[in-house]
């Protein structure tokens, strides 16, 4: 069903509230350094990486599609890192024709196998998709009689079979800070240990022609404290000397909004408590953002490379989140990678083609995880989909733009809405404004809510057009448009195709603008001289 028209929306709603933001013309002195283009990068697990991108005979179109999406508003390359739980569970067979196969045991995990073996193919994953660099992910955890050979063999075949301007870095294992916990290392294993090991691994995989760069410690949850997890800040004291031979190019922390056990909601019950590990709430990323600079890690790697980029990801069990998105996550931090929901990925096919073809039981018909930007294949009869935060990272890209702006955020004073003022040449060019309130049809009446932001003392701009985020609800896995455009698979294959109004233009009243945004929805407002 095509949504109506933006203008008929606004004259439908009931007006719920009004917010004066106040915006600097200039970047203030908190405002971030320049945003990269590749600000939104992608991680997907190792496992089910051939299932996003394809092979020679069989590419996946929707994935590298929905990727140009991003680029044409960006400029920008993204860097994909190919890893999580399972490229600590590889081993390298040279004579195996397939790219990958994977072998499950059900006791241990139903989402991801227990292990997975690969052949010379699968560097065919990372040569379909167009226009993009790879961190790739090394087992760590092996530690057999051969593990150093298979270390080789994945590190040697990476650079035989991948063109050296798209290899971005090497990582070396994945959150090995549940090393000892997981039963891959002794229970007395200890940071000292993880690091002594992880830097003889690096120099034995050295190479004479090419000095090789690795991001890291990607060490799971900055917010739980050792013994349970290891401390990237320890790590990188004098004592440990983690970094010692210089080959960190990018440090490489992980951060979950919530555990899995304590899945967050669109929206608590009670805004104020804040132990409620729900999703929209302008607070919770803002505070968050001091705990991803580690001091000691910004001093060895921040100041050498002048920027630090750091990989995070959603908890699981989030639906639909095509909202929340870009709250909390343009300041202070040079690259997010979307984790956990490409981790969970296409695990129905996985399954399905494996299982019956190595396995008497396939396990039992699943759907993927809602919380992934697109479904890459079909999955027990359906998709392929582009699904609800993919218009979240539409929503992003768009606001980023070509410029690497600076972005600032404005702090509304409310668990309600948020904004961000993006800065080109010193300038201010664009807004970003959240109405976090939760709405989805029937539970607020027949009239949806909305807010007006009225924008005083802007006397250089004389209008603003106004493009939407928007869907029936927060809730909606369909009908999802951002400035009228769907991406929806079964319309445009992931194309954009237009099925409501671009936007809206708005008049410069004495200096002043004034924006409804309804709830559950974002804009983005771009000025106009």
């Amino acid at each position: 069903m095509l949504l109506p028209p933006i203008a008929v929306l606004f004259a439908t709603r009931a007006l719920a509230d009004t917010v004066t933001l106040p915006v600097a013309v200039s970047p203030p002195a908190s405002a971030s350094t320049p945003v990269p283009g590749d600000f939104q990068s992608f991680s997907i697990e190792f496992a089910f990486f051939p299932d996003f991108a394809g092979n020679y005979s069989h590419p996946n179109h929707l994935t590298n599609t929905l990727l140009a999406n991003l680029r044409n508003f960006t400029g920008a390359e993204q860097i994909i890192r190919i890893g999580g739980n399972t490229q600590d569970h590889v081993v390298y067979i040279a004579s195996q024709k397939q790219g990958i196969m994977n072998t499950w045991d059900y006791t241990y995990n139903l989402d991801q196998p227990k292990n997975s073996t690969i052949g010379p193919a699968f560097w065919e994953s990372l040569n379909v998709l167009q226009d993009t660099k790879y961190i790739f992910g090394l087992n760590f955890y092996k530690n057999d009689s051969d593990f150093l050979a298979n270390l080789q063999y994945e590190v040697n075949q990476t650079l035989l079979r991948l063109p050296s301007d798209r290899l971005h870095l090497f990582e070396l294992g994945n959150e090995n800070d549940y090393g000892a916990n997981s039963g891959f290392r002794p229970r007395n294993w200890t940071q000292f240990d993880y690091v002594d090991e992880w830097i003889f691994r690096t120099r034995h995989v050295q190479t004479p022609q090419r000095s090789l760069r690795f991001f890291a410690p990607s060490f799971c949850c900055f917010n739980i404290t050792a013994p349970t997890f290891f401390s990237p800040w320890t790590v990188w004291n004098e004592s440990y000397r983690y970094d010692r031979d210089g080959w960190i190019e990018e440090v490489s922390q992980h951060g979950y909004i919530s555990s899995t056990s304590r899945n967050p909601t669109l929206q608590a019950d009670s805004l104020r408590n804040i132990d409620e590990p729900y999703l929209c709430r302008p607070s919770r990323p803002a505070t968050r953002r001091a705990e991803h600079l580690p001091p000691a890690a910004r001093t060895t790697v921040h100041n050498r490379r002048d920027e630090q980029r750091l990989g995070t990801g959603l908890a699981r069990g989030i639906r639909r989140v095509w909202l929340c998105v870009v709250a909390g996550r343009l300041l202070s931090v040079h690259r997010v990678a979307g984790a956990t929901p490409y981790h969970r990925g296409s695990v129905i096919l996985t399954w399905y083609t494996d299982c019956l073809e190595h396995h008497e039981n396939p396990p039992p018909p699943r759907h993927a995880t809602d919380t992934a930007s697109w479904l890459p294949i079909p999955v027990n009869g359906t998709g392929p989909l582009v699904k609800p935060p993919y218009y979240g990272n539409i929503f992003v890209a768009k606001f980023l733009g070509w410029s690497g702006p600076q972005i600032s955020n404005i702090d509304l004073g409310s668990d309600y809405y948020s904004a961000y003022a993006a800065y080109e040449g010193g300038k201010l060019a664009r807004l970003a404004i959240l109405n976090l309130h939760q709405y989805d049809p029937g539970m607020n009446g027949t009239q949806r809510p909305q807010t007006s932001f009225v924008l005083p003392n802007l006397p250089d701009f004389t209008a603003a057009k106004v493009e939407v985020l928007t869907a029936p609800g927060a809730s909606s896995n369909s009908s999802i448009t951002v400035a009228g455009l769907s991406y929806d698979y079964q319309l445009g294959q992931g194309r954009g195709v237009q099925v409501a109004a671009t936007g809206t233009t708005i008049e410069s009243r004495n200096g002043s603008f004034t924006v409804d945004v309804a709830a559950s929805e974002a804009v983005i407002v771009s000025f106009l001289q």
